[in-house]
């Protein structure tokens, strides 16, 4: 017979982190191989992907470091995104790309280039703010904890980052669109003949 659950039974990533505040290198290996995806992506949309990867060893190892202080009635997403968003407040703002609506048209790369520096330009807080709710999908509440701003500030920090992007974004969404591939015509496969 097994016994009752613990009322007071911790979820698996707070149990894990304090468990690497002891030591355990098992559990940061847990804890890494759940959440080394969603930090990665967090950094990749304002960075290229070696800067991405530089940035969220740079947040685990943060995490290691920070573990003893970690209080488990703090949700443990809120203290690793809020570790995550110091190191998106410490990186510099950079400069909106131009890129020719020519090569937009035609390039991928150049189109994630140009979204990628727009969300790199937004001011730190708005940064953070739209990085963890468009990108980690976290909840404005969720948002706000890992920020220690209120709710109704992240909002506000979401909105002038959705204002400045439609503003920096503007050559992408005018820009032609991207040419048919070789060997199919511009109206499809399935073009009727007249």
């Amino acid at each position: 017979m097994r016994p009752p659950r613990s009322a007071t039974q911790l979820a698996p990533d707070s149990g894990d982190l304090l468990l690497v505040a002891a030591g355990d290198s098992a559990a940061l290996t847990r804890l890494v191989t759940r959440w080394s995806q969603p930090v990665y992506a967090f950094f990749e949309r304002t960075r290229e992907p070696s800067a991405a990867t530089e940035a969220a060893l740079a947040t685990f190892e943060r995490l290691v470091t920070s573990s003893p202080r970690y209080a488990p009635d703090v949700p443990f997403p809120s203290f690793l995104w809020g570790i995550a968003v110091k190191i998106v407040e410490d990186g510099k703002t950079g400069d909106v790309l131009e890129i020719p609506a020519p090569k937009l048209a035609e390039s991928a790369a150049a189109r994630t280039a140009l979204v990628r520096s727009a969300i790199a330009a937004l001011p730190s807080a708005e940064r953070a703010a739209f990085l963890l709710t468009r990108v980690a999908r976290l909840p404005a509440t969720a948002a706000a904890e890992a920020l220690g701003v209120p709710e109704t500030e992240v909002r506000r920090r979401l909105v002038r980052a959705l204002e400045s992007l439609r503003t920096s974004l503007v050559p992408l969404l005018e820009s032609p669109a991207a040419p048919a591939p070789q060997g199919e015509p511009e109206d499809g496969p399935t073009k009727a003949a007249s």
